[in-house]
Formats: structure tokens, sequence, C-alpha cells
């Protein structure tokens, strides 16, 4: 019996493929009007804790928390999106290497140059940053 051959690039080109996707963020890099957000953030020390925020110019951040009692620093890995002039979206998708569905909306304040939200969004459930929320100041 013979079977037919098609090469490969017409398979698919007849083909409609599906599936889950990674973004990399390395293989974007921001256009000027988002090169305000790129830096990095960090929130005066409440509890005995300090959260640092590093937006890269490829859109991946980095939040690590800081403890002053000596335990290991936490580290969250993610990624980034401007919204409009003042707002960004950080999401999380890992926390200490596993996976995490985390979302903070913060305002910016270009007088005083901080970052603000009020919330976060942990898999899909709204959890409130405290009286004041959480602020984070441009270093």
């Amino acid at each position: 019996m013979t079977y037919p051959r098609l090469s490969l690039a017409l398979l698919l080109a007849a083909t409609t493929l599906s599936g889950c996707a990674s973004w990399m963020p390395a293989a974007f890099k921001s256009d000027p009007a988002e090169s305000q957000w790129v830096g990095n953030y960090k929130s005066d020390t409440e509890m005995g804790l300090t959260t640092h925020l590093h937006l890269a110019d490829d859109h991946a951040a980095t939040t690590t928390y800081t403890y002053t009692n000596g335990d290991p620093d936490l580290l969250e890995t993610g990624h980034w999106q401007a919204i409009n002039p003042t707002s960004v979206k950080v999401t999380m998708t890992t926390h200490q290497g596993r996976p995490l569905n985390s979302e903070r909306i913060y305002s910016y304040d270009p007088h005083s140059e901080q970052l603000s939200t009020q919330q976060e969004t942990v898999d899909g459930q709204t959890y409130q940053l405290g009286v004041e929320g959480l602020i984070l100041q441009r270093q």
C-alpha cells in the first residue's frame, strides 16, 4: 500500500493548531511610551517586611519580599503591562518557583514617583492590602 506524502508546510497550512502557550516577555521590548514604568520600586518596612518590585524593559516583573528578622527572601516572577499613562497591571506567575496567579493594578503618582494599590487578586479571590494599601517608592 502506498501512502501519499505531503510536505509539512502543506499540512500545517491546512491544519488549525490549538493548545496552550507561554508568553516570552524577553521577545518584546517596551515602546517609548511605556519606558516610564521601567525601574525599581520599594516599600517602607512595615511589620518586618519590605517589598521590592522590579519592572524590566522586556515587561518582566520581579517582586522580592525581604524580612528584617533574617528569614530568607521570597521571590515572585511574572510580567507587567501598562493600562494607561497612570496605571500598570503586574501579574505574578511564580512564587518561589511554583505556579501563581496573582494580579495587582498600581496607580502611579508622577509627582511623588510612587506606585500604589489597595488590593491584590489571587486565583480570582480579591484581598485588601491593609488600611493604606501597598505604596512603592521609585528608587
